[in-house]
């Protein structure tokens, strides 16, 4: 947690973004929050980012147990 790790987006939603990072030495399905991709008011997740994109995330938290993990772009990017 708290470190940026390159994550690849795989699929889009209405409330964020899934993608799959890879923190350590293992790949996490990672959360993007709609609320931490940008530090404006996103109202449509396609206008910021893409399947498909490499992008650096920050680590927010993460389930061992599940293999998940939740990320933030904005603040990756501070």
């Amino acid at each position: 947690m708290g470190q940026t790790v390159k994550v690849t987006i795989t699929n889009l939603a209405n409330f964020g973004a899934f993608c799959d990072a890879q923190i350590g030495d293992k790949i996490y399905k990672g959360l993007i929050h709609i609320s931490e991709i940008a530090d404006s008011f996103v109202s449509k997740v396609s206008d910021y980012i893409s399947v498909g994109d490499v992008l650096d995330g920050y680590v927010i938290s993460v389930d061992e147990k599940k293999s998940q993990a939740k990320i933030s772009l904005k603040r990756a990017n501070k």
